[in-house]
């Protein structure tokens, strides 16, 4: 090799050597070292996997999902909301009501505790949960919560070149809260997505069905639609198939005899609301342990450009079924209220006897006088039925005795009766009207249950002596078994309607009877006299040969 050349060789491997220390140490003064420090390493190896495995046994590597759940509940976060009326809690992981407790003496369950309307404990079944289907948001998405004042929560969320706010705060009537969510795109692309609102209720199968002898379960559950002007109702087995109404949706509820959770769109109309049921847990047979019912808001799809927001507004009532506090909600919530098919009557009846009630302060008293002002106005209908069966009562005698002279031919014990009606001067066509009175008064008697067995305003009120709360069985059973055991169960308030418009009814009869039966005397008592006053009939003979003379003793003569 020339020297020229063999200079030139050396000269270039200097320089790539340089190049490569150069590169080398740059990367290490830029990006660090590549291999991490051993107390890192092993910090790294303890987060990661659950244990090591031993020589010789294949192992996957698994990632500790409780260490990302403990780090996640450090961030959880909670605000409220405190009314006159109730106290709500808003968590910032499902970003839903955590609790729901109803205010004052009144609400409150078995154990003394406030009622809380939140019935669910899992994070994924809380009420007024949102997901908005066009921009999902994480499941295990933690919110910033912000407690804005006494009466108003936020939460924030950023991702997925999105901004999302939601804000709760109070109606101005009883038990409203309002969400109103409020979506902005930060991206570089438009965004297009409906908003979905939930909510949820939660029962336990032993607590769901009816209670024995057909009395109904205050724990019985329903949900309901309303859209059209019209109230959809499905029950638990019904909602096991899912079901969707559109057009015109005033609200989605869950209801119990007593509260109701309901979502009604305020700020623009929805598009569909969804009902169904889950069976959730299982015994030892097999058998479901309860059911959990979801309601669902849908609003359309929006499209929200880059740089602009769109907002939805929910109205959400969590209360008692009140008249008035669902009226002042509007959005139709008072058809939450079922009254049946006499639901005129019964509300008339329900405004009824809370005007009585504010006069007389006490339910119990209100319930009785209502029932004899109703009996009252009743009175000349039933009063007419009892004095046109009178003449029946009468002839109940011979009328058994002709069915079993007759008892095997129709038409003779049908012409026998018919015989009986004429000689004493009954109509049979004035009979059966007589019956009309007992249908005028079936409406009444079916509004009056109704509206006593659902009626809120008896919940938790007192009556006297052990009758504490006359929404609940009498607890030693005194009413019931007064009436009859088939009542066992039934609402104390319903039982006292009920004892208090039989003891009124067997008074009217007994009146009646005794009446009837003077009136019967005093008419044979009549009868007897003008039959003892009136001369006997002079006997006349038979003609013989055109001359009248003694009976069986006339005779013919010659001129």
């Amino acid at each position: 090799m020339e020297p020229n050349d063999r200079s030139r060789s050396l000269t270039t491997i200097a320089i790539a050597g340089a190049g490569f220390m150069l590169v080398y140490y740059g990367s290490q003064w830029l990006f660090g070292p590549t291999t991490p420090p051993a107390d890192e390493t092993a910090e790294t190896a303890e987060a990661t996997t659950e244990e090591v495995p031993t020589e010789g046994e294949e192992t996957t590597p698994v990632v500790d999902s409780e260490a990302a759940a403990a780090a996640r509940l450090d961030r959880a976060a909670v605000g409220t909301i405190h009314t006159g009326q109730y106290e709500a809690t808003i968590d910032n992981l499902g970003g839903g009501i955590t609790h729901f407790h109803l205010l004052g003496p009144r609400f409150h369950d078995a154990t003394g505790d406030q009622q809380d309307l939140v019935t669910t404990e899992r994070e994924e079944y809380r009420p007024m949960r949102i997901a908005l289907p066009g921009a999902p948001i994480p499941s295990d998405a933690v919110w910033d919560l912000r407690q804005v004042s006494d009466t108003e929560v936020e939460l924030r969320w950023r991702g997925e070149g999105l901004e999302i706010v939601r804000s709760f705060s109070p109606g101005s009537g009883p038990y409203q809260l309002y969400e109103t969510v409020v979506v902005r795109n930060i991206g570089r692309q438009t965004r297009r997505t409906p908003l979905d609102v939930y909510s949820y209720h939660y029962v336990e199968r032993a607590n769901e069905g009816s209670s024995s002898f057909g009395a109904r379960s205050p724990h019985m559950s329903q949900g309901l639609c309303r859209h059209e002007g019209d109230v959809e109702r499905k029950d638990r087995t019904a909602l096991l198939t899912p079901h969707g109404y559109g057009n015109g949706v005033d609200f989605v509820a869950l209801e119990s005899v007593y509260f109701v959770q309901a979502l009604a769109p305020s700020s623009e109309p929805a598009a569909r609301c969804g009902l169904v049921s889950r069976d959730l847990g299982a015994d030892e047979s097999g058998d479901a342990i309860g059911s959990v019912f979801e309601g669902k808001l849908e609003y359309p799809s929006v499209e929200i450009a880059p740089g602009a927001e769109h907002s939805w507004t929910t109205l959400a009532y969590l209360g008692p079924k009140d008249w008035r506090a669902l009226g002042t909600a509007g959005h139709a919530l008072p058809d939450v209220v079922n009254l049946g098919t006499f639901a005129v009557i019964a509300r008339v009846f329900a405004q009824a006897l809370e005007w009585l009630f504010r006069h007389v302060g006490n339910w119990g008293l209100a319930i009785i006088i209502l029932t004899l002002v109703v009996k009252l106005l009743l009175f000349p209908i039933v009063n007419r039925q009892y004095r046109m069966m009178a003449p029946m009562r009468k002839l109940k005698p011979e009328m058994d005795k002709i069915s079993a002279e007759y008892k095997d031919d129709m038409e003779k014990r049908q012409a026998a009766t018919m015989e009986l009606y004429r000689r004493h001067g009954i109509n049979p066509a004035a009979q059966m009207m007589g019956c009309l009175p007992v249908f005028l008064q079936m409406p009444v008697f079916f509004a009056l249950y109704t509206s006593l067995s659902t009626n809120v305003e008896l919940y938790n009120q007192p009556f006297a002596l052990w009758w504490q709360d006359l929404s609940a069985p009498d607890p030693y059973f005194v009413l019931p078994l007064m009436m009859g055991a088939f009542m066992l169960f039934l609402p104390s308030g319903l039982c006292l309607y009920m004892l208090t418009n039989s003891a009124l009814s067997i008074t009217q009869q007994q009146l009646n009877f005794w009446r009837a039966n003077r009136e019967d005397a005093a008419r044979d008592a009549a009868l007897a006299a003008e039959t003892k006053n009136t001369p006997p009939a002079e006997e006349k003979s038979p003609k013989v040969g055109g001359r009248t003379g003694p009976s069986g003793s006339g005779r013919n003569r010659r001129g």
